[in-house]
């Protein structure tokens, strides 16, 4: 049984899911790893300079662990979208293979309305807000470039893994093969 949308065709579920292994499961990849170099590049700057004890490092991974719990909760509501509004997903594919930026389209089904959309900016906008106060106290230790970056290293590799995992999924079920 699929866990896409009934009324979903099997091409929009198709294009939904190419769009998500490209712009979420790829780009999420690119990015953890810019993350990652460039804060381990600091960690690396900082050792060598003999600056760098286990407190400061501590306090970068404990960023990195906030914004990784922040990157699964956004992947986890993608997810949700993913799987409810599928056309959503094939629109934005077709848009990216005509070089149409998303909101030139008309509104065939890129609307999403769902009782907890609120709540759910609100929590995303609290986390944001919540990183944001995090990076500001515990940046102490390490430059604010690579605390920013391992930031954006943690919160990209959960993006990554939970995609990851929600792929192998899907080709096992054989609702998508990567090789088509």
């Amino acid at each position: 049984m699929s866990p896409f949308s009934r009324d979903a065709s099997r091409e929009d579920i198709r294009r939904a899911l190419e769009y998500a292994y490209g712009s979420f499961l790829r780009f999420s990849a690119m990015w953890a790893m810019a993350g990652f170099a460039a804060a381990f590049g600091t960690v690396f700057l900082s050792f060598s300079r003999g600056q760098l004890d286990l407190s400061p490092l501590f306090r970068e991974l404990t960023i990195g662990i906030a914004a990784a719990l922040l990157g699964l909760g956004h992947s986890r509501y993608q997810y949700y979208l993913l799987q409810n509004w599928p056309r959503r997903y094939a629109l934005l594919s077709r848009a990216a293979e005509g070089r149409k930026m998303p909101w030139s389209l008309e509104d065939r089904g890129l609307a999403v309305t769902h009782p907890g959309r609120s709540k759910v900016l609100m929590a995303y906008g609290g986390g944001i807000v919540f990183l944001g106060i995090l990076i500001l106290l515990l940046h102490r230790g390490l430059p604010l470039f690579g605390t920013v970056f391992f930031a954006e290293g943690g919160f990209f590799f959960a993006r990554v893994l939970f995609w990851k995992r929600a792929f192998d999924i899907w080709k096992a079920d054989g609702t998508y093969d990567i090789s088509q």
